[in-house]
C-alpha cells in the first residue's frame, strides 16, 4: 500500500493505479477474501471510492467484502456495516444509516482492537468514524445534544489509539465538530476548533486535514463576516467569497468530493448575501448535478432551499422550496425541513405556518439550534 497516498487522500486508500488493478480483479473474480492482503486492500479501496463520493463502486466493494464475511471473517462484520452506514448517510438515507451505525458501534464494542488492527491498514479508526457519522446523523435530525455526545465518544475512542489512527481519527472528529458548530451558528467555538485542527494537521503531516482545515477556516471567517452586521457590504464580503471559492474548487479538482456539497452550499449562501444570485444559482446547480452523478444526496434539501433564494420568479422559488421541504421530510432531516419551512413562511406568510409547526414539533425541548428560537418567535 502506498504510504504517500495515505497522507494525501487521508483514507489509507491505494493509488488510482492500484484501484484500477483491483477493479480488474473484481471483474475477473480473482479476489480470494481469505487472503489477508486482499481483504485489507479491498477495505482501503472502499475508502478510496468513498472519499471521492463514487458511491456505486464503494457499495460494489463493500458487498464483495460482506459476502466474504459469512464463511471466513464473521467477526469483522461490524466494521463493514459501519462502512455501509457511512455510504447510506452520504446518500441521504438517514434511517438506514442509523440502523447500520448503531449495529456497527455495538458490534465493534465487543471486538478486540487487535482484531481490527490486523486487517485495517488505514489511519481512520472504524469505530471512531462510526461515532462521527452518528453525530452527523443527529445533526441533520436537529439533535444538537446527541451530536455532541457522539462526537465525545469518537474523541474518547481516538484517545485510546496509537499513531496514526488516534491522531488522524481525532482530526476527523474535529472536522465534524466544526461542521456542527457552523450549522448551529456557534462560530466562535468553530474558530477555536479550526485552529486546533490546523495545528494538529501541520504537526502530524496530515495533508488532507491541512486542506480541509484551511477550507473550514475561510468558511468560518466568511460566515463570521456575514453575521457581523445586519447590512451586508458586498465589497467587504468579496475577499471571503474569493478565498472560499479557491479552496472549494481545489477540493473539486482533487476529486475529494465527500462532503463537498456542504461547502458548495455555504458558498451559495455567501454569493446570495452579496447579491450575486446568478453565480449562486450556477454553484448550487453544479452541486446538485454532482449529487445526481454520485448519489451523494445528504445536502440536497439545503441546496434546493438556497437555490430558491436565487429566483426572482415566485413560481420557481416556490417549486424549489416545496422540493426542499418534501425531500427533507422524506429523509427525516428535521433541521433542513425547519429551515425550508421558515423560508416558506418568510415567502408566503401565515399560510405556511403549519409547516413550521410540524417541523418544530420534532425538535427536543430546549434545542440550541437557532432556527428553533426563530420559529418560536415567528409563531407568537
Amino acid at each position: 500500500m502506498e504510504r504517500g497516498f495515505l497522507a494525501t487522500a487521508g483514507e489509507g486508500a491505494p493509488s488510482s493505479e492500484s484501484a484500477a488493478d483491483f477493479e480488474r480483479c473484481l471483474r475477473l473474480g480473482r479476489t480470494d477474501l481469505r487472503d489477508d492482503v486482499v481483504f485489507a486492500t479491498l477495505t482501503a479501496l472502499a475508502g478510496y471510492y468513498a472519499i471521492r463520493a463514487d458511491l456505486r463502486r464503494t457499495v460494489q466493494v463493500l458487498e464483495s467484502l460482506r459476502a466474504g464475511l459469512e464463511q471466513d471473517r464473521p467477526l469483522f462484520r461490524p466494521v463493514i456495516e459501519a462502512r455501509f452506514g457511512a455510504v447510506t448517510w452520504l446518500r441521504g438515507e438517514f434511517d438506514a444509516a442509523a440502523a447500520y451505525l448503531e449495529a456497527a458501534t455495538a458490534g465493534m464494542a465487543a471486538m478486540d482492537q487487535q482484531q481490527i488492527e490486523t486487517l485495517w491498514f488505514q489511519p481512520n479508526d472504524p469505530a471512531a468514524t462510526a461515532y462521527v457519522y452518528l453525530a452527523l446523523l443527529a445533526m441533520v435530525r436537529g439533535d444538537l445534544t446527541g451530536a455532541a455526545e457522539d462526537l465525545t465518544k469518537a474523541a474518547h475512542r481516538a484517545e485510546q489509539l496509537g499513531f496514526p489512527q488516534g491522531q488522524y481519527s481525532d482530526a476527523y472528529t474535529r472536522f465534524a465538530n466544526i461542521w456542527l458548530c457552523i450549522e448551529a451558528d456557534q462560530l466562535e467555538r468553530a474558530e477555536v476548533l479550526v485552529a486546533e485542527l490546523t495545528e494538529q494537521a501541520e504537526r502530524h503531516g496530515f495533508d488532507l486535514w491541512r486542506l480541509v482545515g484551511a477550507t473550514e477556516q475561510v468558511t468560518v471567517e466568511a460566515l463570521a463576516a456575514l453575521s457581523a452586521t445586519a447590512h451586508v457590504d458586498p465589497h467587504a464580503l468579496s475577499p471571503h467569497i474569493a478565498a472560499v471559492t479557491t479552496l472549494v474548487d481545489t477540493l473539486h479538482k482533487l476529486e475529494l468530493n465527500g462532503y463537498v456539497t456542504f461547502f458548495d452550499g455555504v458558498l451559495g449562501r455567501l454569493l446570495i448575501a452579496a447579491g450575486h444570485c446568478d453565480s449562486a444559482r450556477a454553484r448550487l446547480d453544479s452541486a446538485l448535478q454532482l449529487a445526481e452523478d454520485t448519489g451523494m444526496h445528504f445536502y440536497d434539501a439545503e441546496l434546493l432551499r438556497l437555490r430558491a433564494r436565487t429566483h426572482t420568479e415566485p413560481r420557481m422559488r416556490q417549486a424549489d422550496l416545496s422540493a426542499a421541504l418534501e425531500l427533507a421530510r422524506r429523509q427525516g432531516a428535521t433541521l433542513f425541513e425547519l429551515r425550508a419551512a421558515l423560508d416558506d413562511f418568510e415567502f408566503r406568510g401565515q399560510s405556511a405556518s403549519p409547516g413550521v409547526v410540524d417541523a418544530i414539533s420534532r425538535f427536543a425541548a430546549g434545542s440550541a439550534f437557532p432556527e428553533v428560537a426563530r420559529a418560536e418567535e415567528m409563531l407568537r
